[in-house]
């Protein structure tokens, strides 16, 4: 492979010199191991923006990653990245054979390769479902599977917000399987067996041990993800500052240093309960909304995208969700021509055309991406 012998060296170099700043300043704990001679797919839990230099920091030998297309669009950096670390793009848009043949490539070149087979950060603290896909390429590789999990994640870096917080993280190898043993097991004993080994409750764990995860403006951007008011029932009417959220009904909270919430008008004290709840009031925010939005946001940018390449602004003004189309800056997507709709980071909004075309919608100020996902799988896949 190209540049492989400069890739191990700034790995190994950054590993002795940038590994212990990061460490103290996440509150990072990890079991160091010498890692394996054979090449090796490790697969992790997904849990914050630096979960590479995470699972990295807990093994001497390389390895390479995958990274989302977007990190290829910001011109010199991104070309900095690839020099550096040569990651794998993968598309999140779509189902991205092109990664999955180039991450075979390298295994079968003698390489180690790390993926996060949740696909996606979660926003309320519990691990997201994986397919069965993961297992079938597990066993295809023909390399030896290692997992590996990051505990502490949810809270030292919230999928919903910006700001970092110093509190108790751990990483840990949980288990080691040779590629024999994983040919003589089927892909779902694959599937189950990563899972387990990945699965991670960020509040059923806090509630053991009440760590206090510290920084400024904690609750800042909550909105993103919460993004139903439990109290009057309105869609995209919580607004957060510094520690605390509210809802103009009336609704007040705290986000605490523990990451639980507290008010004397909230009915949930997790990030996870009010996720859940949201989930289950979908069919009838739909129902209510007839043929018109089911939700909207002023002021929004829409970009087409190159994948991996760059992007190009096409309009702005508003976005919404119908029962019938996905509608921003003067553009009109049936939802019938909609392939999937997913969120990148803290909440851009990547709409995916069946005929291969990807759009990004963007936003200046607080707003959930999270909802127009969310609704757009209520409506296309109940």
């Amino acid at each position: 492979m190209k540049n492989y012998l400069w890739h191990r060296f700034i790995y190994s170099f950054l590993r002795y010199t940038a590994g212990p700043v990061l460490r103290h300043k996440m509150g990072y704990k990890v079991d160091r191991q010498k890692g394996p001679e054979a090449p090796t797919l490790f697969v992790a839990n997904h849990s914050t923006n630096l979960d590479p230099a995470l699972v990295g920091m807990g093994f001497s030998r390389h390895m390479y990653y995958l990274a989302s297309e977007h990190a290829f669009r910001n011109g010199l950096p991104s070309k900095i990245l690839k020099f550096v670390f040569d990651p794998i793009p993968i598309n999140k848009a779509k189902t991205d054979v092109t990664a999955i043949k180039e991450m075979l490539r390298r295994l079968k070149a003698g390489a180690n390769v790390c993926l996060f087979p949740e696909g996606d950060r979660s926003f309320t603290g519990s691990s997201a479902p994986m397919t069965i896909s993961i297992a079938k390429l597990a066993k295809s590789s023909g390399a030896d599977m290692i997992t590996f999990r990051i505990e502490g994640g949810f809270f030292t870096g919230p999928r919903w917000s910006s700001k970092m917080r110093k509190g108790e993280m751990f990483g840990r190898m949980m288990n080691s399987y040779s590629a024999e043993r994983l040919r003589k097991m089927t892909d779902q004993q694959v599937l189950e067996a990563i899972e387990s080994d990945l699965y991670e409750d960020a509040y059923e764990r806090q509630k053991v041990k009440l760590v206090r995860y510290r920084g400024k403006n904690l609750a800042e951007s909550l909105e993103t993800v919460l993004f139903l008011c439990p109290q009057c029932n309105k869609i995209g009417t919580i607004k957060s500052e510094g520690c605390r959220f509210s809802c103009p009904c009336g609704l007040s909270g705290v986000y605490t240093e523990t990451g639980f919430l507290e008010g004397q008008s909230i009915p949930f004290s997790t990030i996870t309960e009010w996720g859940g709840w949201q989930d289950g009031q979908l069919g009838e925010l739909i129902a209510n909304a007839g043929s018109g939005p089911i939700c909207s946001d002023e002021a929004q940018q829409l970009f087409e995208v190159q994948p991996a390449v760059s992007i190009k602004l096409v309009g702005e003004g508003a976005l919404f969700i119908s029962k019938e189309e996905i509608h921003c800056a003067g553009m009109t997507f049936p939802l019938e021509e909609v392939s999937r709709v997913t969120v990148v980071g803290q909440m851009k909004l990547l709409i995916s055309l069946k005929n291969g075309t990807t759009y990004e919608v963007r936003s200046a100020v607080p707003r959930s991406a999270l909802k127009y996902r969310d609704i757009f799988r209520e409506l296309t896949e109940s």
